[in-house]
């Protein structure tokens, strides 16, 4: 008999790139799409996903990230690009209609995606993200200035090696915002050997300040296209709570359920089965 708490590793071939995935769970349950936060990758929700085996869940390495393609020289990572990649992947997958599971950036795109495409949303899961950052458009040309210096400096960029894995876990683990025994999943997908010991399989443009942000004003449209119902999670020690312009995002989307839970930006690693109740609760 397959476990289902057990996840496969997976390819998703779209017409642009070759992202990587883990699915976990009954391939005839809910299809649900797992979105990551920056710079993490699909082992986000390792600890979550077990506790979900009813469900189709696959989470994404989105480009740029974890085990999946990087985008062509040259090109920068935008925002709203990231909106075609994932629906691209439900294409592939053939899922007509779908449930998102967002965390941070991951949460991000998914809200945005979920008001591009209405009408193929179930439900929609946001852990600590609703929308994308946005900046003043007074400011547009001097992110535009920094990103093309940044563009061209690129060549000289150079990522940190470290002696061994464990290394590398403790160097993440010092940086804070997820308890030590949850790092080790996400460092172990996002890394790589190299010849001196190990380093990030992240594309090094990720880092890089975008060259144009969106507005207040070209979000907010989105999220008030979204019809699916909304579950929107919040850490008690996380980021998004008390950010300008959270209250006013909520506002505009219809069926919104807010919950707070114990920890931090990443309480669906540290605290997976609060997490798990809640969601199971809102998919059922």
């Amino acid at each position: 008999m397959m476990d289902v708490r057990a996840p496969n590793d997976i390819v998703i071939k779209t017409p642009f790139l070759n992202l990587a995935a883990k699915r976990w769970g009954d391939p005839a349950g809910l299809p649900v799409l797992g979105l990551h936060g920056w710079l993490d990758n699909a082992a986000t929700f390792d600890h979550l996903a077990p506790l979900l085996s009813h469900l189709n869940f696959i989470s994404l390495d989105l480009p740029g990230h974890g085990r999946s393609d990087h985008r062509p020289p040259g090109m920068k990572y935008h925002y709203i690009d990231y909106i075609a990649d994932v629906i691209a992947v439900v294409d592939e997958l053939q899922w007509e209609k779908f449930t998102f599971l967002g965390h941070s950036l991951g949460a991000g795109i998914a809200s945005m995606a979920a008001g591009t495409i209405p009408e193929r949303i179930y439900r929609l899961a946001l852990i600590e993200g609703i929308g994308p950052s946005t900046r003043a458009v007074e400011r547009a040309p001097d992110y535009l200035l920094r990103s093309v210096h940044e563009m061209s400096r690129f060549k000289d960029k150079k990522m940190p090696v470290y002696k061994d894995i464990e290394t590398m876990i403790n160097a993440r683990t010092k940086r804070g915002g997820i308890a030590s025994g949850a790092i080790e999943a996400l460092v172990r997908r996002g890394s790589r050997e190299v010849d001196n010991g190990v380093t990030w399989r992240s594309d090094p443009r990720l880092r890089m300040i975008s060259p144009l942000y969106m507005t207040d004003e070209q979000v907010l449209p989105y999220l008030t296209r979204i019809t699916a119902p909304v579950l929107l999670i919040l850490g008690e020690q996380g980021y998004l709570g008390g950010r300008a312009g959270f209250s006013s995002r909520c506002s505009y989307i219809k069926n919104l359920d807010s919950r707070t839970l114990p920890g931090g930006h990443h309480l669906h690693l540290d605290h997976p089965e609060a997490v798990a109740e809640v969601v199971t609760e809102f998919l059922t």
